[in-house]
């Protein structure tokens, strides 16, 4: 089955490079797109005087610091990681995804069936479940949403095509029929562009309304966003789940300057920092009254090899480049050692990663006779273009410049303004590329797609085109594909394998995603997707 995947640029963490206009600092955690000025009162829906005010009279109030404003709310139309990580609060589907991202678990719906041709699924929606607005969750409400994330014109168009029909079963049941039986069906459903909203709502104020304020069934509501600076959720007094949220109120404020944002949580002024700089992670863990969180991510940071060029298309270059790298020294000089040495285009955060590929260490006599064998044994000169102004980036590639410098290789760095150096990435006019993944699903497909089916991103803009190629997308469309887990998670180990062998992409570090929270507040948790999970949080007695 053919998918759009426009996303292509999307999954990836907004921080490490240039392919998003913004840089971190050297935090290589930066998740946002452009500046945005302007104010927009969201509204007090599903917030009354009421809701505000906790039983107690006092009001519980988390201030939560990002570096970055979100710029697009509706969930079919954004790729935005400052959007994604927070829509949750305010909308969910009819599953989502647990925090460890390893299970898929109720939302909307408390329950669900499969015949046994893996065909047909019946949905249960949640008795007396609202909308944020008091109104009822109704199955036209549950159609009508899953049918916009299918078929609207945004960047995950295509996602849902394995949906033939969707019905009314009666008692409450929402029954979806798919035109082939999908592994990856139930992840598509837990990922925000499949969240459930009102129908009537969604048509009253159209893609430009939801984009500013979209109604769904999340802990949270919207109160008031004025953009560049704060967005304020308030608790939504009609949440299905007994309890839950435990804090009255979420402030996500924006400071853009990493020191500041550690001195704010230092004074108080700021309950949560999130995109913390891993040169400040030791500090901060010696702190009192600070707690330092390294959540389990999806993010993989690699060195994408241009397959076209006239030295990167032979396989036994890509092979002593990789030979020539060392992750090690990587992870200590540039992540502070925090983050963990790959191996695999997959992070072991997913599921079908595979644990048991071999390490590859450095080993330079042995990179340099395959560049002999491959009739360059006096090196040759490539380019990597980094965005100006990203540090991260900057040290990684000075690193390689001296690294492949000892087999031969001159690494020029040319620093160019980011929106020239994401062109050129995707037009395939660059040598080399230092770039970074995340996933936006518990399922392996959306990335294994990505890096192997040359038709969905052109191998990540690798333009990785041989018979491994071949090798590796075939086995990729068979894991995709698979229903049976064991026969899945052999198709992707070979999938990693070849794709570890051919050397399109170099894995360097896994990086967690680093926030601190003053010790005052518990329960925040933050999913291998980077997703912010903040219904649990409370402030501590």
């Amino acid at each position: 089955m053919k998918k759009s995947y426009r996303k292509l640029l999307a999954v990836m963490t907004a921080a490490v490079l240039a392919m998003t206009g913004c840089s971190g600092s050297g935090s290589a955690q930066s998740s946002g797109s452009g500046e945005q000025t302007g104010s927009t009162q969201a509204g007090s829906t599903g917030a009354s005087e009421e809701a505000e005010a906790a039983a107690d009279g006092e009001r519980t109030v988390v201030t939560i610091a990002r570096d970055f404003d979100s710029t697009n709310l509706d969930p079919v139309m954004t790729a935005n990681n400052v959007d994604i990580w927070v829509l949750n609060m305010m909308v969910e589907g009819l599953v989502t995804s647990s925090d460890d991202g390893q299970e898929i678990i109720p939302a909307v719906a408390d329950s669900w069936e499969v015949s046994e041709d893996g065909l047909t699924y019946t949905f249960h929606i949640r008795d007396g479940i609202k909308f944020s607005n008091g109104e009822d969750v109704t199955i036209e409400d549950c159609i009508y949403s899953i049918d916009r994330a299918k078929t609207a014109d945004g960047p995950w168009i295509g996602m849902l095509d394995m949906i033939d029909t969707m019905e009314d079963g009666g008692d409450n049941n929402l029954v979806i029929t798919l035109t082939e039986p999908s592994p990856a069906f139930l992840s598509t459903l837990a990922m925000f562009s499949s969240s459930i909203m009102p129908k009537d709502y969604c048509e009253e104020v159209g893609t430009e309304g939801l984009a500013e304020n979209p109604i769904g069934t999340g802990p949270y509501v919207l109160q008031e966003w004025n953009r560049g600076e704060r967005m304020v959720f308030v608790k939504n007094e009609y949440y299905w789940e007994e309890g839950s949220p435990k804090v009255d109120e979420i402030d996500m404020v924006v400071v853009a300057d990493d020191s500041t944002r550690i001195m704010q949580l230092q004074s108080g002024q700021i309950d949560v920092a999130t995109m913390i700089p891993y040169s400040r992670v030791d500090e901060l863990q010696n702190m009192g009254g600070l707690t330092v969180n390294l959540f389990d991510s999806t993010d993989v940071r690699f060195i994408v090899l241009n397959c076209q060029n006239e030295y990167l298309s032979h396989k036994s270059v890509r092979q002593a480049l990789n030979l020539a790298t060392d992750k090690e020294a990587i992870n200590s000089a540039v992540y502070f050692g925090h983050g963990q040495i790959a191996q695999s285009f997959l992070a072991p955060a997913m599921p079908h990663y595979k644990e048991d590929l071999p390490a590859v260490s450095v080993d330079v006599e042995a990179a340099k006779q395959l560049l002999a064998d491959a009739g360059y044994p006096d090196g040759f000169d490539l380019t990597v273009e980094v965005g100006s102004g990203d540090s991260t980036i900057l040290q990684t590639a000075t690193m390689l410049q001296e690294q492949w410098g000892e087999i031969g290789v001159n690494l020029n760095i040319q620093q160019i303004d980011i929106a020239t150096a994401r062109q050129n990435w995707q037009a395939g006019e660059y040598d080399v590329f230092l770039s970074n993944m995340t996933s936006d699903m518990t399922d392996t497909s959306e990335v294994a797609g990505l890096w192997c089916i040359s038709e969905q991103a052109n191998c990540w803009r690798s333009y990785w085109d041989d018979a491994d190629q071949d090798q590796a997308e075939e086995l990729c469309r068979l894991g995709n594909s698979e229903m049976d887990e064991e026969l899945r998670m052999d198709y992707y180990g070979q999938m990693q394998e070849v794709v570890a062998d051919a050397v399109p992409v170099i894995p360097l570090v896994y990086a967690p995603f680093a926030v601190v929270t003053s010790d005052r507040v518990t329960g925040l948790a933050q999913t291998p997707l980077g997703i912010y999970n903040v219904k649990n949080m409370e402030i501590a007695e």
